[in-house]
């Protein structure tokens, strides 16, 4: 029969055992957690609303504490049972105590409760947390020195060993939307639009807007009819109004705000007496900011204009949005896809394609290797150094690019093959 001093002892290396599991559950569910995922379930659970803001702003604070205490009682554990062991295995005793406890702390505090909490971190959170509070005070003094001591340590390293943000980076959201996607949990349309969401404040104005040759304009002086004209023929809403030539741009004129006058049947009509002032922006713009600022103009159109102020192309809040969601057309769109297959490892490109775009669906990185050019066509004018003519075929890697249609001096579709060879330059 054991003895009250034994009993007494194993009673007291189980309740340090089940601090074990405490600390080991608690400190996982934390880090898994997220701090992100704390503020959620601040608005989730009103009752412990306090509790989950405090964690979340202290989450360096709450993890140290998991760690002192679970080394407190891992040791203070280890150390019982080696008297316990001792008092009924003698001499044996350390060596079946060391085996004995390396199996239950392994895994019975360590492995198995930090699954556990891994798996239900919610529900770990919920039963831990006004806990974790309670030792926290009682620690307060410890974890007070503790940050001093990181502090010295940390400024000789050059480093911060104190601050901690438990918040996930967007290029670790960017690696768990693709994973996501490769194993089925999200589409493909939804991990673009992901993306797109993430990448859409790296992304210049430039990037995105139509470029100048591609742009419909009309002058001020011109006639109503020949502007009704220009919006049929473009199926725009807006058109830029110009003074002497495109560089200058002077207003917006609105459809609507020449079908008024047109219909109550007035004559004479001076466009520059219905264009609106147009709305500025340079081509070096986030898109993030560009969609900002339109928004607080209420301006559907911008105008981009280039490091000497001259105009560079305009943009549109329908580009903008087409980043994200993907390309949106409506009954009087006639876009011709930027790229088709053209059968077996051939494609119809177009000249304005942006080289991420060309990237991601060819999976052939053209646009880490062309830093300093964006679309297709800027690709072919690095790649031969000079105008190509209509028919002309390039090499690069292993593509093969012919120039199908050539438009004062603008190349506005070519023809791409894999070859698998990896020659360079002109081809013919």
């Amino acid at each position: 029969m054991l003895s009250s001093d034994i009993a007494g002892s194993i009673i007291l290396l189980t309740v340090l055992m089940g601090f074990s599991i405490y600390f080991s559950m608690t400190e996982t569910s934390i880090t898994a957690a997220g701090k992100g995922k704390l503020l959620a379930l601040a608005d989730e659970n009103p009752h412990r609303k306090k509790g989950f803001l405090w964690l979340a702003d202290n989450v360096a604070k709450a993890i140290n504490v998991t760690l002192i205490g679970n080394n407190l009682v891992n040791i203070g554990a280890s150390a019982v049972a080696t008297s316990v062991a001792i008092s009924l295995f003698g001499a044996a005793g350390p060596a079946v105590a060391v085996a004995i406890m390396t199996v239950l702390i392994v895994i019975f505090c360590e492995i198995l409760p930090k699954n556990i909490a891994i798996a239900r971190k919610e529900t770990v959170l919920l039963l831990c947390l006004p806990f974790l509070r309670l030792f926290s005070f009682v620690l307060s003094p410890v974890i007070a020195f503790l940050q001093i001591l990181l502090k010295l340590i940390g400024k000789l390293l050059g480093m911060d060993l104190v601050s901690f943000s438990a918040l996930i980076s967007r290029e670790e959201i960017d690696h768990i939307v693709s994973e996501g996607s490769a194993a089925g949990a999200l589409e493909e349309d939804e991990r673009k639009m992901i993306h797109g969401v993430i990448a859409f404040e790296d992304t210049r104005v430039s990037e995105v807007m139509a470029p100048r040759t591609d742009m419909y304009a009309i002058e001020e002086d011109e006639s109503a009819e020949e502007s009704v004209r220009i919006f049929l023929e473009s199926g725009h809403s807006r058109i830029p109004v110009y003074k002497e030539d495109i560089d200058d741009i002077v207003g917006i004129l609105y459809a609507k705000d020449l079908l008024g006058p047109l219909s109550r049947g007035e004559q004479h009509l001076l466009i520059k007496n219905l264009m609106r002032k147009p709305l500025y922006v340079p081509e070096t713009m986030k898109t993030d900011e560009a969609l900002d600022m339109m928004k607080k103009s209420r301006k559907h159109l911008a105008i981009v204009v280039d490091e000497y102020g001259g105009t560079a192309g305009l943009v549109t809040l329908e580009d903008l949005i087409e980043e994200i969601v993907g390309d949106i057309q409506d009954e009087y769109d006639k876009e011709t896809p930027e790229i088709r297959s053209a059968g077996e490892g051939c494609y119809l490109v177009q000249g304005q394609v942006n080289l991420e775009d060309l990237a991601e669906a060819l999976n052939y990185p053209f646009d880490t290797v062309f830093e300093d050019v964006d679309t297709l066509a800027g690709m072919i004018l690095e790649i031969t150094g000079n105008f190509p003519s209509q028919g002309q075929t390039v090499c690069y890697g292993p593509w093969e690019i012919k120039v199908l249609e050539v438009q004062n001096h603008r190349i506005l579709e070519a023809k791409m093959k894999f070859t698998g060879t990896t020659d360079e330059g002109l081809a013919d």
